[in-house]
């Protein structure tokens, strides 16, 4: 294997040539936003190589290859990946029963019905359909701050 750093800085070193073609492509068109992204592009693999974080990050991906290498012939792996996917799934329902729970469409509109004022003078024969869209909803909204109904 070889040594990190002959792998870690040339491929540091590609990068950031990227990210300067990126930038000079930028330029060349005059998009001054995105030729100071391309600078920070060009940046990137270079402040991560003197800061350590790439090779931490490549001792990372290191370590994932040698997990997935040994995952083929696990069962005690796939009965974890697997738990871990009927975790997932559960979490996912939950959250949809829960949203559409009638329990919790019951609390809402009590708490809206509270919070909003009496009218005064209201008829029971003169009820207003709800909106149709957000637009028409803003209409009416005008017409009866102005008093028409």
């Amino acid at each position: 294997m070889p040594s990190v750093d002959t792998v870690l800085l040339p491929l540091c070193v590609g990068l950031a040539l990227l990210g300067v073609i990126a930038t000079g492509i930028a330029w060349r068109r005059g998009n001054k936003g995105r030729v100071v992204q391309g600078i920070g592009l060009a940046l990137a693999p270079i402040a991560l190589y003197f800061s350590g974080l790439l090779r931490l990050l490549w001792d990372a991906i290191v370590a994932f290859g040698t997990w997935a290498s040994k995952i083929i012939l696990s069962p005690a792996v796939w009965f974890g990946l697997s738990l871990l996917g009927l975790c997932v799934v559960l979490w996912v329902v939950g959250g949809l029963i829960a949203r559409r729970s009638p329990k919790s469409k019951a609390v809402t509109a009590d708490s809206t019905a509270s919070a909003l004022p009496a009218k005064k003078g209201a008829g029971k024969a003169r009820q207003s359909a709800p909106p149709i869209d957000e637009e028409m909803a803003e209409i009416e909204a005008l017409l009866k701050s102005r008093g028409i109904e």
